[in-house]
């Protein structure tokens, strides 16, 4: 399976400072989109942390074993998936202790971040979640929702609650109930996910997905075509800022070739 893949950034419309950071490395197949919250610029600090732990960990050389025993005919997505879950618990502790360092022993409302990873094994992917930034497939011209976002409203439509287009429009719809940083331990989301050649990931904060919507960002990416995805996640920013994007918008595109 051959891969290509690129990432792009903006402080947006609105916002001073730009919380966002993201990891974009195709040779080993890890791919990171991380969305910071805080005051005092530890919302920056919370993201950076998170993406550069989870790809010191599991980027050569790694102080995991990636040789792990794994019986016969375990499926080839677990031990990576094992190894991803602890890279993320190592970036949330990161977090933990970096906030309860800077606000104080409670840590509380000090520092956090989502994260939302892909990282590939053999002629598939594992995705990580935590938080509400976004992993997308598109696949034959159709866009699909991988991850499940941890918001209070996006858990109210699930409950059959409130409609989709009720949680766009809820005052708390940024309201998010996991993050990386919150408590010592973290629960992830830690799935294999299909892909195809011809396929493409679509990793995002939410900066994107509150100024475009699915059906736009779902053109956009039909019109990738021969361009390469540097150019695609210039057109995914701009599309945001013709939007007057409101947050910080990050994009990391990963293209399946064969």
């Amino acid at each position: 399976m051959r891969i290509e893949a690129a990432g792009a950034t903006d402080r947006g419309s609105v916002r001073d400072n730009n919380e966002d950071a993201f990891w974009v490395d195709a040779a080993q197949g890890l791919f990171l989109v991380a969305d910071g919250m805080g005051g005092l610029a530890a919302g920056e600090v919370a993201s950076q942390l998170a993406v550069t732990t989870v790809a010191r960990l599991l980027t050569s050389p790694s102080p995991f074993d990636t040789r792990e025993y794994a019986p016969p005919g375990t499926p080839a997505w677990l031990p990576a998936s094992r190894r991803l879950e602890r890279a993320v618990g190592e970036a949330n502790r990161a977090v933990h202790d970096a906030s309860r360092a800077r606000f104080g022993a409670s840590g509380a409302s000090g520092m956090g971040s989502t994260l939302v990873g892909l990282y590939r094994v053999e002629d598939g992917f594992v995705m990580a979640n935590v938080g509400d930034s976004r992993l997308y497939r598109f696949h034959a011209g159709a866009l699909a929702q991988c991850s499940e976002d941890h918001s209070l409203v996006m858990a109210q439509v699930r409950q059959g609650v409130l409609s989709p287009e009720e949680a766009a429009r809820s005052p708390e719809r940024h309201v998010i109930y996991r993050a990386l940083g919150m408590s010592s331990e973290v629960e992830a989301d830690i799935l294999p996910v299909a892909c195809a050649p011809g396929d493409s990931f679509l990793l995002c904060s939410d900066g994107l997905t509150d100024a475009v919507s699915p059906d736009a960002l779902a053109a956009l990416l039909g019109r990738d075509g021969a361009d390469g995805p540097e150019r695609t996640c210039g057109r995914l920013i701009r599309a945001a800022l013709d939007r007057q994007a409101r947050d910080n918008v990050t994009v990391v595109l990963v293209r399946v070739l064969a």
